[in-house]
């Protein structure tokens, strides 16, 4: 009786002691303490991709194991104070963050290294394992899993890509993440999830251009009503803006017809020839779209200008590199002074401008000689009066920039269509404007082609935004280079 006793009364006290215990706190505590020595690890792996992706693939697995042992091992000290499935989720969600840098290895060994090379069987095998994991809605809105899971898909869609099973078809990036979706997502939930992601990010970044056959498939299959809503008020609001202007195929190649979009003035209330602004939108070369510029466009033409719009080829819609932007970029000024006489233009006054990589266009057609398309009348000048450039590309050989000659062997062809290795004396006048702390294009390359450039004797300009990053033109610092660009233009007298 005694002994019967003690152990319900140890029974009693254990159970007490169980319901004490704070699993939420302990939780909130674990996770702020794991961020602390998260944030330096994350540091050191982005500050030092390149030495650790060139490394060999087992020296590479094992710095990556080492790594993710820290945390596994902080897990395992807390588990007593964590609740199970807290405990388990944390399992999970450690690995797939590890397991990351383990699926990326290959592409990004070969983008800094030029191998080409595949995932030892163990490796592929540890990877294999978390397929299971993506129809789970457990971990539905885990960040651990959603980048894990989109760069699984970045990975077989570009393998989809690189088998050409998709040439020739307009938005083929988009193309490929959706077959790869189509087989990856058995869970519908999950599957409307995922496609209402790309779909939406594809529209705001690429447009809706030749996109009716999955745009229609989505609205078809998906039995998320929220998702449904968004994507079809997306959609439309963009069908609305491609319907207020004039629409004009200015090139045919590879199969993809190449739009300009025209913004005319009132002819009644503007006379004769007219001054004429082309834009180039930004994107890396790799996304963009003409929508980008369409308020803006409806502005100046309001005030007199003609204003043209360029569609150019990039990677992520047409799987092209920006020596074929380049050429799309000439051929586009090209057909402008061609079918000048049609649309009013003067064609001893037209600017040229963009943003970015739509600058580095606008630098290109004014100092590339060679890469015209051979279908260009090359009598025509594709050279614009004027240019201005926001946060433009100056250097295209740097190690960001290594995947635009994948496809050649000899890598020097880059400096064809860079800009600081094109420095000479041109006609054109020149406003270039840079943010002080632009480290996607950096600052002090485009202070260095300014200079050199000035030196050879051009008419150029640069204007420094002061504290300003890559984005110039939208944000807290748009008025400050709206204002800039505005005197400029009014100083032309156009």
């Amino acid at each position: 009786m005694r002994v019967k006793l003690i152990f319900i009364l140890s029974l009693i006290i254990f159970t007490q002691s169980c319901k004490n215990v704070d699993y939420k706190k302990n939780k909130e505590l674990y996770l702020q303490e794991q961020l602390e020595f998260a944030k330096p690890i994350s540091n050191f792996i982005k500050g030092n991709k390149y030495p650790l992706y060139i490394l060999d693939q087992n020296d590479f697995t094992q710095k990556i194991d080492s790594l993710q042992f820290i945390f596994t091992k902080y897990l395992d000290n807390n588990k007593s104070k964590l609740d199970k499935k807290t405990f388990n989720e944390e399992t999970v969600l450690i690995k797939l963050a590890f397991n990351k840098f383990i699926l990326e290895y290959p592409e990004l060994h070969k983008r800094y290294t030029g191998e080409k090379i595949s995932l030892s069987k163990t490796n592929q095998s540890k990877l294999n394992k978390n397929l299971i994991i993506f129809n789970d809605t457990t971990f539905l809105s885990a960040r651990e899993l959603k980048e894990y899971i989109a760069s699984y898909i970045r990975i077989e869609a570009d393998k989809k890509l690189g088998s050409g099973v998709f040439n020739k078809s307009d938005n083929q990036q988009l193309e490929a993440d959706w077959s790869v979706m189509d087989k990856l997502f058995t869970n519908s939930k999950i599957s409307d999830f995922w496609k209402h992601k790309y779909l939406n990010y594809h529209v705001n970044n690429f447009g809706i251009k030749n996109i009716d056959k999955i745009y229609s498939s989505f609205m078809a299959s998906c039995k998320t009503t929220e998702y449904k809503e968004s994507i079809s008020k997306l959609y439309n609001s963009h069908k609305m803006g491609r319907e207020n202007h004039i629409i004009e195929t200015y090139k045919e190649v590879d199969g993809f017809k190449l739009d300009m979009h025209l913004f005319l003035p009132n002819p009644e209330k503007f006379k004769g020839k007219r001054p004429t602004i082309v834009k180039f939108h930004g994107g890396s070369w790799s996304e963009g779209k003409p929508d980008w510029f369409f308020s803006t466009a409806e502005s100046y033409a309001k005030q007199g200008w003609v204003v043209a719009v360029v569609e150019y080829r990039i990677k992520g819609r047409h799987n092209a590199y920006p020596f074929g932007s380049v050429k799309d970029a000439k051929s586009a000024m090209r057909w402008i002074r061609e079918n000048a006489e049609k649309y009013n233009v003067d064609s001893n006054k037209i600017i040229a401008t963009g943003d970015s990589a739509g600058g580095h266009l606008c630098l290109a057609i004014t100092l590339v000689e060679n890469w015209n398309e051979n279908t260009d009348n090359l009598k025509i000048s594709a050279i614009p009066n004027v240019i201005i450039v926001n946060a433009g590309v100056y250097d295209l050989t740097t190690r960001e920039n290594r995947w635009i000659t994948e496809q050649y062997e000899n890598k020097e062809i880059a400096k064809e269509i860079s800009p600081n290795h094109l420095l000479k004396k041109s006609p054109i006048k020149m406003l270039l404007i840079h943010g002080e702390k632009d480290r996607n294009c950096p600052y002090e390359i485009a202070v260095s082609f300014h200079k050199e450039m000035k030196n050879l004797g051009n008419d150029i300009q640069f204007h420094t935004v002061k504290n300003a990053e890559h984005w110039i033109w939208f944000g807290k610092h748009s008025a400050e280079v709206s204002k800039i660009t505005s005197e400029f233009i009014r100083s032309l007298n156009f």
